[in-house]
């Protein structure tokens, strides 16, 4: 209830179906096949359902939480914090070494197993680990993770030791992580151990995982062997072929559900009979799912007509304006919004000259009316922002007063104890995002700066006028610089007049040019995630944080003690040093770990890197004989749907009996 007093409150319109309709019946629909649910997204999936080392479209990302299950680390729906996987590990155990290396050790099920019916070991953990640090990563674009937490990590990716000794297996069961005492702490501690496992015997077949006492490494199968068989020509066959291969086509997997096709376009599954359940004892119902593009123009109409069941992240405005009214006339259909946890922003390309002085980027700044820019997308189901945030993070529900704070008071507290927790309440309330600098449309202000800046001459090297001169320049290094500059953005009419309107106009007044360019959101997502597209100074993305709220991965690495130049390059190392200091908190400070948030916000409306423009409201509608779906419980529609059924499935467990909310009980799924 408080978070949406406090949305109501910021001009935020946000309600669930219970909450703002009567409840919608359900419906029978004679033509309907209950054995399928088509499931459909705005976002445009881009094939990568195989780790986010190739790219991490939030539509990619919903395919793998139905394909790839068994995380060793889990968040804690009910707790709120995060935990040892229950359905994965049957103990689990910190400790630390007389060198300070802090151990953790899962103990395994049993019972795991992939959809072809392979045991699932620590082995296939191991793997896991390896693969996704293998330097084969990068020769095949993808970008290997970071794993220089881990005890080792340098010496084995360097190739001065063959084995990973901050991994090892020890039995079938067992495995264990050694972290290194200069990486600790670190705010989200446990989250650095959730690794999935990932069937070796599809992805490097003839290769073994092997540990002989000082750390893990991958081998031939067969020793007798010659030559190493793990390699980027294996790799490039298992894992990047189009038609087959484990990336875009993950076949085996440990999830809910196996992937049995993908086109381009639509992925379809079917239910994994070897899935053991989710946390809460959940096993999917719906024997197939169909995921994919839905558009905005008619969306809501073929929702309508059964040609979809559930649509998810629906953002448009004139989209949800419909789908609200659709249920509203009571004809069967639901909704369930939620803060988004993540915004859309504008980023600057590191190494374009002319962006490289912070007046430049306030000035662009100050020439973006977010407002309507944000009324155009999202009207009431958003607001503008300044800081790297999303409304549905838990820091800024945090600072906002719509999440309770996680101080607890002992039983029979002392005098000083209440004190301490009253100190602790008081400095939560203090919180505040006010020092963060705030842009709106002020093409006067963005004058100054530049002026200020030295860019007042025009395409001739004469004094730049405005209302005669297009476009301000400046003499750098004795040549002249000119402010003509070129933005990315997913390409749409509607996207293109909003842009027109609310940023090159007020941009064009202030004596900068931008030229728009059109890309399909996969080439943009791509060219973003490489910055080194030639001729692009900005690009217009949006992303979805993890849980694990890492910063860094935005910025570039630098040294941040390099003496202060007005470049983006020096911009990206104090940003980068910022999000470590935030990072390097201990679990247990919740209130630090914010306080720096803040500051990390503080100092990006200040260096302006990237330029944020707005979090929103994500809608689902979907058909009220969908039962217990979930969304915000569980965040992505993929973990919501296990605990999800059809209301024939739903109705026939009353109908014999059975309760649906007990997991324990076994039912026939019905088509």
């Amino acid at each position: 209830m408080r978070r949406l007093i406090a949305m109501l409150t910021a001009g935020i319109l946000l309600f669930s179906g219970s909450a703002a309709f009567a409840e919608a019946p359900a419906l029978t629909y004679p033509d309907r096949d209950y054995g399928e649910l088509v499931v459909g997204n705005p976002t445009r999936m881009d094939g990568k359902f195989f780790t986010g080392m190739w790219g991490n479209a939030t539509t990619d990302i919903d395919v793998r939480t139905l394909v790839h299950a068994y995380y060793l680390v889990e968040w804690g729906y009910d707790s709120g914090f995060l935990r040892a996987n229950p359905v994965v590990a049957s103990a689990q155990g910190v400790f630390e070494d007389s060198k300070g290396v802090r151990i953790y050790r899962f103990q395994l099920c049993d019972d795991l197993y992939y959809s072809d019916g392979t045991e699932i070991t620590a082995w296939d953990y191991a793997f896991s680990v390896l693969f996704q640090a293998a330097p084969e990563i990068a020769e095949l674009g993808g970008r290997p993770m970071d794993l220089s937490y881990l005890e080792g990590y340098e010496e084995y990716i360097s190739g001065e030791v063959p084995y990973l000794s901050g991994v090892r297996v020890t039995d079938e069961r067992m495995i264990e992580f050694r972290v290194k005492p200069e990486a600790l702490p670190y705010f989200f501690e446990m989250y650095r151990m959730g690794f999935l496992p990932y069937p070796i015997h599809e992805i490097a077949p003839g290769c073994k995982v092997y540990d002989d006492g000082k750390g893990v490494y991958i081998g031939n199968e067969d020793p007798e062997v010659e030559g190493k068989i793990f390699c980027t020509e294996l790799l490039q066959a298992t894992v990047m072929d189009p038609e087959n291969g484990y990336l875009s086509h993950p076949t085996v997997g440990s999830g809910p559900y196996v992937l049995t096709s993908w086109d381009g376009e639509t992925c379809t599954f079917e239910i994994n009979p070897y899935f053991k359940g989710n946390a809460e004892g959940f096993k999917p119902t719906i024997p197939k799912l169909r995921f994919t593009l839905a558009k905005d123009e008619d969306m809501i109409e073929k929702l309508e007509a059964d040609e979809f069941q559930l649509l998810n992240k629906v953002v448009r405005r004139d989209t949800i304006t419909k789908g609200i009214e659709l249920v509203s006339e009571g004809k069967g259909y639901t909704l369930t919004n939620y803060p988004r946890i993540g915004l859309s922003f504008i980023v600057f390309t590191p190494d374009r000259p002319a962006v490289q002085e912070k007046n430049v980027r306030q000035a662009i700044a100050y020439c973006m009316d977010k407002k309507a820019l944000q009324d155009e997308y999202t009207y009431l189901y958003g607001i503008p922002v300044d800081g790297m945030l999303g409304i549905g993070q838990w820091m800024y529900g945090m600072v906002k007063g719509t999440e309770d704070y996680p101080e607890t008071l002992p039983e029979d507290p002392t005098p000083e104890e209440e004190e301490a927790y009253d100190a602790r309440i008081e400095e939560w309330e203090s919180l505040s995002l006010d020092g963060v600098k705030h842009y709106e449309l002020n093409v006067e202000k963005a004058r100054r700066l530049l002026d200020a800046d030295g860019w007042t001459m025009n395409e001739n090297g004469e004094r730049y006028a405005a209302g005669r001169d297009d476009v301000r320049c400046k003499k750098v290094q004795g040549e002249l610089l000119t402010l003509d500059l070129t933005l990315a953005y997913p390409e749409s009419n509607e996207m293109a007049e909003a842009m027109e309107a609310c940023f090159v106009e007020p941009l064009k007044e202030a004596g900068i040019r931008l030229t728009l360019v059109p890309m399909t959101m996969n080439d943009l997502v791509h060219a973003y995630h490489d910055r080194d597209i030639e001729g692009i100074d900005m690009f217009y993305v949006g992303d979805d944080f993890n849980i694990e709220f890492d910063p860094q991965l935005f910025f570039l690495a630098g040294d941040p003690e390099a003496p202060a130049e007005d470049t983006l390059a020096w911009a990206h190392a104090q940003m980068s040093e910022y999000a470590r200091q935030m990072l390097e908190t201990v679990p247990s400070d919740a209130l630090g770990f914010v306080q720096k948030w803040i500051t990390l916000q503080e100092q990006l409306s200040e260096l302006l890197p990237l330029i944020p423009v707005y979090s929103n409201v994500y809608y689902d509608f979907y058909t009220s004989d969908l039962m217990n779906y979930d969304i915000i419980r569980y965040i992505t529609w993929g973990d919501a749907i296990v605990a999800s059924s059809y209301y024939n499935v739903y109705q026939s467990m009353v109908d014999r009996g059975i309760d649906p909310t007990d997991t324990e009980d076994e039912f026939e799924i019905l088509p």
